[in-house]
């Protein structure tokens, strides 16, 4: 590894990440800005789930509908379920192909125990990860067995009927690691919403050392659960209660082949099969207060229960063969080839069709070149065909300048696309009351087109001096084309589809109406800027600061209020002696965010600040060490982060879906 002059000392303290071209690089290196959260930071915030680090992360947009999910993007522009930003656990996709897309954070099959970093790609990174990376990547990386001291086990119990517990075996023996990891994560949710969970993880994880430069590794994992769904006060009962029931399991399977220090082949294979059932029954009669026609609502009082589900069976298969290399003492390279398919059994959202199924080639190759001492130049690109689509080209070039001891500036340009799913494209919903349609909630469009982005960055990072901390800068401007939306569609023909008659009186088609995925007619612009400040002001002391500001340029409203103006965040991490402890202020911009869809209807959810708390001491009974911490969240009180459309309808102006404290006491013990 080359640097320039004596910066090398100033940049000991930066981590090599891995994922953004997917070559191991310091910071100071890579063409994009990545956030790290290690696992001490993970440890010390107290966090039951893992989306919530991702608030202290410069640029994303975080939120809670209900306590047993969360809600993820990358500078906004999510739909129900974001769909805009690769998920990985160890480089395996867990960005689901069901429904809406997206990666289920309320249901991942790890613990997080076992994750000994995350690294954040703030900005496409298409040209390594193809079309799911379209606006970042966040790549949840595990820790090798070797690298463990010991088993453990822990317990927490704390309010709304918090009642985790879990444990980790870990064994050696010669060139054999092996890791099992189970956990079990139990609430009854927010007060006064339907949205208790109860979540049972199982992970292995094995390393074997087949020689002096091979080594196999194996993860297997599975995650099943209960989570209640719903809301009680809905029109017609369109999100009626239930409880939703999943059952997902992965197998991944990676050898690899390093000759020497700078090269290394890697061949890797995963299988993930997802299923869920959730189901209920529209009930016609149910809230209908506003109705007032007589014939409408002797209709609706007639039709009463209606069976809908959003069941749904998937599968996905992957092959990826990759090398590294260094061309010269100036050049490392690398270049791969991937296989994917994907195969989604979902009957009901896709009206009369067998399962839908996706077949994904990639080419990729990376080159990180240093023109001079203190030049850096890395360009990458991702050929990429999803199905019956024309080959799409995603480049990137990025050039760093390394100014001086501790600073590097970098400027580029990429470029990428992302499909639009399986479900935004084939989406065929009807709700089939009598042989009459009562609703066609979702139109497919195979019309669609991918949307594209176009990103212009400058960045800057600069290790303070000592290595007392860093400053992390990006500015950026993002041009998108062909936005994905969510879209009203005006019924065609009102006595049929497809030769089925519309209910007469038509009353729940005309209040809920039919919506189908379309592209955007205009262009969308992000622009703005978004730093992290890291520095230790006294001994074993932390303050971590990031904001965000973000300009949307778009002619329609909904497409700019569906990203928050700004974000920022402010936590101190402290250790004195046995004592430990995290403080974390965070702060989200007003948007129009969330689940559900009502035709013409819209609300913009409010700013709000929260307060996050953990403190920890660290004992030892007898030989054990044991840690008890105690930690809460939304400590300011409740408030509204998202919107469920349908429920906001009903209730008007009064915030309906609120988010409260949690609090928690956790007991680990190390064996």
């Amino acid at each position: 590894m080359h640097h320039a002059g004596d910066e090398a000392f100033f940049f000991e303290a930066l981590p090599v990440v891995l994922t953004v071209s997917r070559l191991p690089q310091p910071l100071q290196d890579t063409p994009g800005a990545v956030t790290v959260i290690d696992a001490e930071q993970i440890a010390a915030t107290g966090y039951r789930d893992l989306a919530r680090l991702l608030r202290l992360v410069p640029g994303m947009q975080v939120g809670q509908e209900r306590g047993n999910d969360q809600w993820v993007t990358y500078h906004g522009l999510g739909s129900d379920y974001p769909n805009q930003m690769q998920v990985l656990i160890d480089g395996r996709s867990v960005y689901s192909p069901y429904y809406f897309g997206g990666a289920d954070w309320g249901a991942l099959p790890i613990a997080i125990e076992d994750i000994e970093r995350i690294e954040v790609v703030r900005g496409s990174d298409s040209a390594a990860y193809g079309s799911n990376a379209f606006l970042g990547v966040v790549n949840i990386i595990t820790r090798h067995t070797a690298a463990e001291a010991g088993s453990s086990a822990h317990v927490n119990l704390g309010s709304n009927g918090i009642a985790d517990a879990g444990g980790r075996l870990v064994m050696q023996d010669g060139p054999l690691g092996l890791r099992l990891s189970v956990h079990r994560q139990h609430d009854h949710g927010m007060p006064g919403t339907h949205d208790g969970r109860d979540i049972r993880v199982l992970n292995l994880r094995g390393d074997l050392r087949l020689g002096e430069h091979d080594e196999l590794t194996l993860s297997a994992g599975l995650s099943e659960g209960e989570r209640d769904m719903g809301y009680p006060d809905v029109l017609f009962d369109s999100s009626g209660t239930r409880t939703a029931r999943h059952l997902d399991r992965s197998l991944h399977l990676r050898w690899r082949h390093s000759p020497g220090p700078d090269e290394e082949w890697s061949l890797a294979y995963y299988h993930n099969r997802e299923r869920t059932r959730d189901e209920w029954f529209v009930d016609s009669s149910r809230n209908i207060d506003a109705i007032t026609d007589p014939a409408a609502r002797a209709y609706l009082l007639d039709a009463k229960r209606i069976p809908v589900n959003n069941n749904r069976n998937s599968r996905r298969d992957n092959l990826e063969l990759q090398h590294r290399f260094r061309a010269s003492d100036s050049m490392q390279v690398l270049w791969g080839a991937e296989w994917r398919r994907d195969w989604l059994d979902a009957p009901f959202l896709f009206y009369g069709k067998s399962a839908q199924s996706q077949h994904e080639w990639r080419l990729f190759t990376n080159l990180e070149w240093r023109l001079a001492p203190a030049w850096l130049l890395n360009a990458g690109a991702m050929a990429e065909r999803i199905d019956e689509d024309r080959v799409r080209l995603a480049p990137r070039l990025f050039l760093n300048w390394q100014a001086g001891g501790t600073q590097t500036w970098r400027a580029g340009w990429s470029r990428a696309w992302r499909q639009p799913t399986l479900f935004e494209r084939e989406a065929d919903v009807r709700i089939v009351h009598k042989g009459e349609v009562l609703n066609y909630r979702f139109r497919p469009n195979p019309d669609i087109k991918p949307q594209r982005i176009d990103a212009f960055e400058i960045g800057f990072l600069d290790v303070l001096q000592d290595g007392a901390g860093l400053f992390d800068l990006r500015i950026f401007h993002e041009r998108i084309q062909d936005l994905v939306l969510r879209s009203a569609v005006t019924q065609t023909d009102p006595l049929s589809v497809d030769g089925l008659p519309v209910a007469n009186p038509p009353v729940v088609q005309q209040v809920l109406g039919s919506s189908r995925w379309q592209n955007h007619p205009h262009e969308v612009q992000l622009n703005g800027l978004e730093y992290q400040l890291r520095f230790r002001p006294w001994t074993d002391g932390e303050l971590i600061f990031n904001h965000t500001l973000i300009h949307v340029s778009s002619g329609e409203r909904a497409v700019r209020d569906s990203v928050a103006p700004y974000t920022a965040g402010l936590t101190w991490l402290q250790r004195f002696g046995a004592w430990q402890g995290s403080l974390s202020v965070l702060r989200m911009g007003p948007i129009e965010a969330g689940s559900g869809y009502v035709q013409g209807f819209r609300y913009q959810v409010p700013a709000y600040t929260t307060l996050d708390l953990s403190v920890a001491r660290s004992l030892r009974v007898g030989n054990t060490p044991v840690e008890l911490r105690l930690s809460g969240i939304n400590l300011l009180g409740r408030h509204q982060e998202l919107v469920h459309r349908p429920l906001q309808f009903a209730r008007g102006d009064r915030p309906a879906t609120e988010v409260g404290r949690q609090i928690h006491l956790s007991l680990r013990a190390s064996f």
